[in-house]
Parts: C-alpha cells; structure tokens; sequence
C-alpha cells in the first residue's frame, strides 16, 4: 500500500497490461531515495508530463517520453518508444527541421527558452511569502506549481535537439576515427553557471586567507561558522560577500534532483561551507582554480587544432567549425538546466511548500514545517481551500486527518530502503535502443539484465567518463550530510551526482558513480575538472567501502580495488 498512499494515480501496477508492456527502469540517477508524496504529486509528475509535451511539441521520432511512476517508494521511468515505422517517419522530418534550425542558432533557442525560465523563477522568488494572506498563499502555491511544469516542459524541449546536435557531433567523430571519450575533451572548458558557482566557491575560500579567518572556518563546524564569523568584526567584509554568493548561487537543493524535502544552500549553508574548508588543504598542495581551468582550455583548443589540422581543405574545417561550435552548446546546457530547472525550479518551489508548511505548522496539524512534503500536492491545497471556507471548523476537522496520515507515510519511507526494488521489470528488450537511455542513464545491455546488484565485485565496469587513471582511498558518499567528510584527493564514490554536487570536484582526486551514461552530470563535471571518472557501473556503492585503496582507469571505464580497508 506504500505506493497508493504516496499516489494513487501514479502506483506503478505491473500486473496490468499497460504496465506490463512498458520498460520500467528505476530512477536512481535523479532520485536515489525514497520519493515523498508532495515530490511525486509535483516534481515527478511534472517531471513526466514535461516528456511528453516536448516529444510531441519537437515531433521526436524514436518516443512519446516517459512515464514516471512509483514502485515500492522509489521512482520509476517507464521508456515509451514508438514501434511504428510509419510513425516515425512522419515525426523525422519535423524533428529534423528543429535539429537543422539548432545546429546554427542554438544560443538563440537556448537563450529565448532559459529567459523565460528565469522570468518565472524571479516572479516567485520575489515574493514574501510571510505577507501573503492565506488565499494569496494558496494562489501562489499553484502559481509555483504550474510554473514548474512549464518549466520542466521547457527542460525537455531544449535537451532533445541539445542531445540530438551531440549525437550528429559524435557520428561526424566516429566517422573520422575519433570514439566519444576521445572527442568529448574538445567539448569542456566552457563557462557554465556551475563552474561559475565553484569559482565563487573557491575565491571565497582565497578571500577568507585575505580577511584572517582561514583558521576560525577550519575549526568551526560548517552549520556553526556563520554564528562563529557574526561575532568577529574583521569577518564583516567575507560575510558580505558570502551573503551576496548566496543570493546568486544559494538555490541549490543539496540532495536529490527530483524531490522537494530536502534544503537549498540558502536555508541551510553548512553544506556549501564545508565544501568552502575543504580547498585549503588544495590551496596548501599549491593547486590553482584559475591556473587549473586555463589548463584545461589550452588542452582542448590543442587537440581541437590537432583534429582540424588533418582535414583536407576549408570547406571540411568549415563543416568541422560548425558542427563543434553546436556540440560546445548543447553540451554546456547539460550543466545550466541542472541549475536553472532541476535546481532552481525545485527551490522556488520548495520554498512556497514551505511556507504552506509554517501555517500547517501553526494550526498544530503537524510537528515540523518540513512535514508538510509527506502530504501530497492536492490533499494540502484541500486542506488550504478548507480553512479558507471555515477556519475552525477545518482546523479540527483536518486536525483528525493530517497528523496519522504524516505519521504513517514517515512510517513507510523509513520501510523503504528494506523493500526489494528491482532495477529494471516490465517490457525488458534484449538490447537498449534509445541514445538517452545510453547517454544519459547508461543503460547498457547488462543492466537490463543485471545478474545481481547486491554482488560484491573486486573489479567493476562502466562508461570511461573522463580520462586519466588515479589510485587512491575510496570515500563513499550516498547523502549530501556526508560531504563534509570528503578529503582531498580522495576518489569519491557514489550512487550520482548532480549539480550540488560540483564544489567537490575541486578537491577528489577522481569519481566512481553507480549510474549514469557519457552524458551524466558526473561525466561531464569530471572533465571540467581533468580528473578521472567511471560512470556507470551500477555495483559501486555496494562493492567499495571507505578506505579501500581502489584504482580507477577513465579512459576504459574501469575500477579496481586493490587493497580492503582494515575494519575495526
């Protein structure tokens, strides 16, 4: 009943011939962990319907989207392709004149579609929710609410021409004998908002040296340096500056993608501050953010050169130009949707469900304001609209209704993690056909028929993420409450990572992810960064241990662990 209770009309029900007759795929890339009704009821379902106004709208050949449902309290994506040649015929042509269109104006399409993004962010943003009678409130939460669907519709019709521009790039390579973990590298290097957020990052930490406070930011714990700092006049200055990196950067959800319940680096900075402490030991070693990232564009304009230098004539380094210059955009927007959409829209919309939660909280229908994620999106605009029509009387009469129902669902979510959610059901074909299900969540072969997750390996496979080849103590990360504990040049290991993740990267010396494909965050943040990375492997997080000296080999997609930590 775990599912019914989180949705009804999103349970996911395999003996049905629907269902049945779907590749049901669970969704560990975006969200790892038990989904809470009020995510499943707005995130994901926008999240689904997001896929499906954009297969229609870009007339995409292969698929109508997916379905997103829920199974045992983890989410599942169920792959939707189109069978009938007729069918997809007649979409290629559409989709094609959109691919054509983007190969030469993506920034344009980019730019016309994140605008409007960023418009319906700040209108919610600049809201004081505390204002707002409760009628406003209500009109707000569904003003958040419709605004994240549009935006999630919007995520979508931008990601199937960027993939689109980066699967015409990788032919066009492959063609001219270069594989994807070869020509990715000509693709890095470009300014992105997170690389942007963990510049920030570090010149904060440089800033700190400058103020005198390096030593106080050391031995503070991070949810205590802020307190510690106020207390400090020389500290004014940094605090300054740290409140304006928040305004700008501070609307990272810190955990999953694709749920609502846990905080953004605004309402919780520990997260941000720990990963702040953690560039010194770097600094000390004499590494250089800035002398690091020109590093990086040299290496790629080198062997872009290189590339170019081996065709014929102007008009082949013209196509070559063209086709790169594509690629370069729609591989950046696979870093600034993660933080404009999957972060930002979640954030704003976050923030509305909290504010309904201090008044659910001060009617006394729940314990903790953050308890207000464990109803569903439409039981609270219920209760919302009740004690709009009749206050005490919905006071009491939802005061019989709310409290068991918050208590039994935190029940459940504590139950999930023992529930034998299987990795893939359903529809299983014998060989993965879709680019996305491959690039972005690394579905290969084996994983549809996986031989057992829970299998201790001593030697893992993935895709080869980012080049290089690192040895070194492993440090297992599964929540964000652990990032304090990554030290640097450890190699870190983990179900995934999103963009919250990034300020990490600048101190590990490599990555080994559970999920995820060529294209996955983990990937692409790796090579930013020119550390190694394996992506993909499904069997990491359970076949390493903190401490295990592990070696891992980015340019075949390889880990090996080489010696076990000592346990106690």
């Amino acid at each position: 009943m775990i599912d019914r209770s989180i949705s009804s009309l999103r349970t996911l029900r395999p003996e049905t011939d629907f269902d049945k007759s779907i590749f049901w795929f669970r969704d560990d890339l975006h969200q790892p962990y038990a989904i809470s009704p009020m995510g499943m009821t707005t995130l994901q379902a926008h999240h689904a319907w997001g896929y499906h106004v954009a297969a229609e709208e870009t007339k995409l050949p292969p698929s109508k989207g997916g379905h997103v449902k829920t199974y045992k309290g983890r989410v599942y994506i169920g792959f939707a392709l189109i069978d009938d040649p007729d069918e997809i015929a007649k979409r290629e042509p559409e989709f094609g004149k959109l691919v054509d269109y983007c190969l030469d104006h993506w920034d344009e399409y980019y730019q016309k579609n994140i605008d409007e993004v960023k418009a319906s962010l700040d209108a919610l943003n600049n809201v004081d929710t505390d204002q707002l009678t409760l009628p406003q409130l209500l009109e707000h939460l569904k003003k958040a609410d419709q605004t994240n669907r549009r935006n999630w519709e919007i995520h979508f019709n931008l990601m199937y021409p960027a993939d689109a521009l980066y699967f015409t790039f990788e032919e066009y390579c492959k063609n001219h004998g270069l594989e994807e973990k070869d020509f990715v590298t000509m693709l890095r290097g470009f300014e992105s908002i997170a690389t942007q957020t963990d510049e920030e990052l570090w010149n904060m930490a440089k800033f700190a040296e400058t103020c005198g406070i390096k030593e106080v930011l050391l031995k503070t714990e991070g949810n205590e340096i802020l307190e510690k700092l106020s207390e400090m006049d020389s500290a004014g200055p940094w605090l300054e500056k740290f409140d304006r990196f928040l305004f700008k950067y501070g609307n990272r959800v810190v955990a999953a993608h694709l749920d609502v319940t846990t905080p953004t680096w605004r309402e919780e900075p520990g997260p941000a501050l720990d990963t702040l402490k953690g560039y010194f030991a770097r600094m000390d070693e004499g590494w250089d953010f800035h002398k690091s990232k020109q590093g990086i564009i040299e290496q790629r304009d080198k062997e872009i050169q290189a590339f170019e230098s081996k065709l014929k004539d102007d008009e082949a380094k013209k196509e070559f130009r063209r086709l790169l210059k594509a690629a370069q955009g729609s591989y950046k927007f696979q870093e600034d949707h993660g933080f404009y959409i999957d972060q930002g829209s979640t954030a704003a919309l976050r923030g509305v469900l909290m504010a309904c939660g201090k008044r659910l909280y001060e009617w006394k229908l729940i314990e903790n304001i953050e308890d207000v994620m464990f109803l569903n999106y439409h039981e609270l605009v219920e209760t919302l609209e009740a004690v709009i029509y009749k206050e005490e009387i919905a006071k009491y009469h939802y005061g019989a209704l709310v409290p068991n129902l918050v208590k039994e669902r935190k029940e459940d979510a504590r139950k999930v993690p023992e529930l034998d959610a299987p990795l893939t059901f359903g529809n299983v074909p014998e060989k993965m056909t879709d680019p996305i299900g491959i690039k972005v969540f690394g579905i290969i072969d084996d994983i549809l028929h996986p031989k057992g997750e829970r299998v201790v390996e001593e030697r893992l496979e993935g895709f080869p993420g980012s080049p290089g080849i690192v040895e070194g103590p492993a440090r297992v990360v599964l929540d964000y409450q652990d990032f304090q504990k990554v030290q640097a040049g450890e190699i870190l290991v983990c179900p995934y990572t999103g963009t919250a993740w990034t300020p990490l990267f600048v101190k590990i010396g490599g990555v080994v992810t559970d999920t995820g494909g060529m294209l996955t965050h983990a990937a692409i943040a790796a090579r930013e960064y020119n550390i190694p990375a394996v992506v993909g492997t499904w069997n990491a997080t359970n076949s390493i241990n903190d401490g295990d000296i592990i070696k891992i080999d980015g340019n075949e997609g390889i880990v090996e662990i080489l010696e076990r930590a000592k346990t106690e």
